[in-house]
């Protein structure tokens, strides 16, 4: 599940935090959590806007789950994203500090893996992601605040889209303020990620500094340490995690539920164009690339499944995000 809303920040809340969390629980644990499976990199929202990023991975070796043998077969992967959020109404209480707001999301992906010399199917060709989500936050008091959502999203590798390509979750998380640095979350989310609808945790850990050199830890999309260079630019060290779930088709053993999992370490750049507008850059390497496939069913949630990887390999990202 992919929530874009999360993206849209205020000032009572950011994107939660977790550790490494398993494909499958996604749904669940990042409900509140922003673009677990398309990330927007370095392009990612901060407010209302719409922002764009496309990122290249070049030609990587498959590594089979058996023996961990790199394996002669190559793939190619290429992604392109697209998000906006929305705010649809902000009601502040100038006496007592309260704020209510509604927010709107919409986010939309696409995959690309050119894959060359495998003896069986394992990446499929293409990957598709599309979501749109309402969220709701308000406080309770100065301490406590509340936030909750509901989205619907199509997963697809695009092969026949059916009604077994539609996530549908919902849920809602309870917010607790500890300083003006640190915020921790815990709910609860209602996803059919796995066919029957189950309840899952939603969990949120958000912490940044605000020194020279800002730290900020926002799992589970990144941790990075940036700094100023000048008014115009911003350079950061950024750890990323990207990942999700897919209903693909056409798989010998009849396995529908994709996970995907990535892990990237890079400079990203960010030139601020005008007041509203800034461009990013960014390159690194991709520490982790992985797939797993398992039935789509409840049963199967905590069961060991072969990982398919692709060796370790530079990425190069780009992309620009307007503010509204």
């Amino acid at each position: 599940m992919v929530h874009l809303l999360s993206s849209i920040q205020t000032r009572l809340i950011k994107k939660p935090v977790l550790n490494k969390p398993a494909y499958w629980l996604l749904p669940g644990l990042l409900l509140l959590a922003g673009s677990a499976r398309a990330q927007l990199g370095a392009s990612s929202l901060n407010g209302p806007g719409i922002a764009i990023n496309a990122d290249y991975q070049p030609s990587s070796h498959y590594i089979r789950p058996e023996d961990s043998l790199k394996m002669p077969a190559t793939t190619v992967q290429r992604r392109f994203t697209l998000g906006a959020g929305f705010t649809l109404s902000q009601k502040i209480d100038t006496t007592t500090g309260k704020m209510r707001m509604w927010n709107l999301g919409v986010m939309g992906t696409y995959t690309s893996f050119s894959n060359k010399d495998y003896e069986q199917h394992v990446f499929p060709k293409e990957l598709f992601g599309g979501e749109i989500a309402l969220q709701h936050m308000r406080t309770l008091n100065p301490k406590w605040s509340l936030m909750g959502m509901v989205s619907v999203g199509l997963y697809t590798d695009l092969e026949k889209i059916t009604y077994e390509d539609v996530f549908i979750t919902g849920g809602v998380i309870f917010i607790r303020k500890i300083n003006r640095k640190l915020n921790l979350g815990v709910g609860a989310a209602l996803t059919n990620s796995f066919g029957t609808p189950m309840i899952l945790p939603a969990l949120l850990v958000q912490w940044r500094t605000g020194n020279k050199f800002r730290v900020d830890i926002n799992f589970p999309e990144k941790i990075s340490v940036s700094s100023s260079l000048n008014k115009y630019d911003d350079l950061a060290l950024a750890f990323r995690f990207n990942g999700g779930a897919y209903d693909v088709e056409n798989r010998k053993d009849g396995k529908r539920l994709m996970g995907y999992q990535e892990m990237s370490l890079g400079l990203e750049n960010t030139l601020h164009l005008s007041k509203k507008i800034d461009f990013n850059l960014a390159g690194g390497t991709v520490l982790l690339r992985s797939v797993t496939f398992r039935d789509k069913k409840i049963s199967d949630i905590f069961s060991t499944r072969p990982e398919h990887r692709l060796a370790t390999n530079l990425y190069i990202s780009a992309g620009i995000r307007c503010r509204f």
